[in-house]
């Protein structure tokens, strides 16, 4: 399946790019996702997305086809083939 990944800030500079096509296998869930993307980008990506004490991912939201969901609460929810999910990673800043 292709899984088109949008993102910004520190994961657009951690990927090197605010948009990529990323290929998983069917029944791949968000968190699955996230550990191909850990897998690809290494510690820069992870250090985003995870509590560097825990290992656990942190609190933010994400959006699949514009619907929103929690890191917290949706890591299993399944994608599906031509699915856009964008990271939305809170950053600090003036």
């Amino acid at each position: 399946m292709n899984i088109t990944v949008k993102s910004f800030a520190n994961i657009r500079d951690v990927v090197g790019t605010s948009e990529l096509a990323v290929e998983v296998s069917p029944g791949t869930s968000l968190g699955g996702l996230f550990e191909i993307l850990g897998r690809r980008y290494g510690a820069a990506f992870d250090r985003q997305i995870r509590d560097q004490i825990t290992g656990a991912i942190v609190p933010f939201l994400v959006l699949i086809n514009d619907k929103t969901y929690r890191t917290t609460t949706d890591l299993d929810v399944a994608l599906n083939d031509g699915d856009t999910v964008t990271i939305m990673i809170p950053f600090d800043g003036g």
